[in-house]
């Protein structure tokens, strides 16, 4: 049985946290320029923590990022009569960079699996495409529906000889050790670098915050008869529009790629999302949520926390693995993670169909 570890302050929690993310650069040396892919361009809150935590990593130890690149700018998905992932001919510029000796550094988050295809698939065809770059893919949670696409994947990471996976709980290791045979390791979500940036939390607001998810990793009942909130809610109209236009920008390789980096025009339009997101939530007093980036934003707001399961355990497993020892955070956690039918969805609908891209 595991031992209950004793409550600690949380900012002693966080601290720890934070430090333990620089043993990542015995992993991807500072020797080599890294090359970044798969950064998030959609509404995600969770997701987009980690891409600003996984910028100021890189700023904080001083790495030569000489790419940044979402699955926009190398492949296409969803067409007629084609993979569901397929490489375009701008794949070419990256072929340039890794041949630079690059190592390719892959977003983290809890897309790995199969609950994701998009992204699970491009991770596999940047895999397979370049057998001899050094790959490391950041902290992920890993889950699959499907044994035999669990094995699969497996396949083509265990054929990769320089593919190295960080994974952000001891079951999502255990794939990446056992089933793949890869060199691996336990770490923290990206995000944690964002501690001490934020400001810390000091309302008087009693008011509680019920954050649930609506997507496939919903879990129907939680909130009772709650009022709740995801982070969709955060996307109004005009920002779905713009959200589109840059996707769009970046599939069909406009020129002004050439004058302002993709990236950079990400960038500043994915602060202002957080800057709102993050004002949201640090108006109220507690947070009660069901995912992960609704525990973590509240951890470095320093927030009084009570989360709750997905629909697979990702959270109690990050909680047993990562923030147990805090005094702010409580668990409910369930003896087993039951199979339930997901929560009802809602109409599919312009602003619903982001959601296809939580973690």
């Amino acid at each position: 049985m595991t031992d209950i570890p004793a409550k600690r302050r949380h900012v002693e929690v966080m601290d720890e946290l934070k430090q333990k993310l620089g043993s990542i650069v015995s992993v991807i040396p500072k020797s080599r320029p890294v090359i970044y892919l798969d950064y998030p361009m959609h509404g995600n809150i969770g997701d987009l923590l980690i891409h600003a935590g996984t910028d100021r990593f890189f700023a904080d130890y001083n790495y030569d990022v000489i790419g940044r690149f979402s699955i926009h700018e190398f492949c296409l998905c969803h067409r007629p009569d084609k993979p569901l992932v397929f490489f375009k001919d701008s794949v070419r510029r990256l072929d340039a960079l890794v041949k630079t000796g690059a190592t390719i550094v892959f977003h983290g988050g809890g897309n790995l699996g199969d609950i994701y295809p998009d992204y699970q698939m491009f991770r596999e065809l940047v895999i397979a495409r370049y057998p001899d770059a050094p790959i490391v893919i950041l902290p992920q949670s890993v889950h699959f529906e499907d044994r035999a696409k669990r094995a699969a994947v497996a396949k083509v990471f265990a054929a990769h000889p320089k593919l190295f996976i960080f994974a952000r709980d001891q079951e999502s290791l255990d794939f990446a050790r056992t089933d793949c045979g890869c060199s691996a390791a336990l770490m923290p979500d990206m995000a944690h670098s964002l501690w001490g940036s934020l400001p810390r939390h000091d309302s008087n607001d009693t008011r509680l915050l019920n954050i649930r998810r609506r997507d496939p990793e919903a879990v129907a009942g939680l909130a009772g008869s709650a009022v709740t909130f995801d982070w969709d809610e955060v996307i109004s109209p005009s920002d779905l529009f713009l959200l589109r236009l840059l996707r769009k920008m970046q599939s069909i390789d406009t020129p002004t790629r050439h004058i302002v980096p993709n990236h950079v025009v990400w960038g500043w339009y994915r602060d202002y999302l957080l800057r709102r997101s993050i004002k949201l939530v640090a108006g109220y007093g507690r947070v009660d949520t069901d995912r992960l980036h609704g525990v973590i934003l509240g951890a470095l707001l320093d927030m009084p926390i009570i989360c709750q399961d997905n629909s697979y355990g990702k959270i109690s497993r990050y909680y047993r693995d990562w923030l147990s020892a805090s005094d702010r955070i409580v668990c409910r956690v369930r003896s087993k993670v039951p199979s339930v039918e997901p929560a009802p969805q809602a109409p599919i609908s312009a602003i619903g169909a982001l959601r296809e891209y939580g973690i």
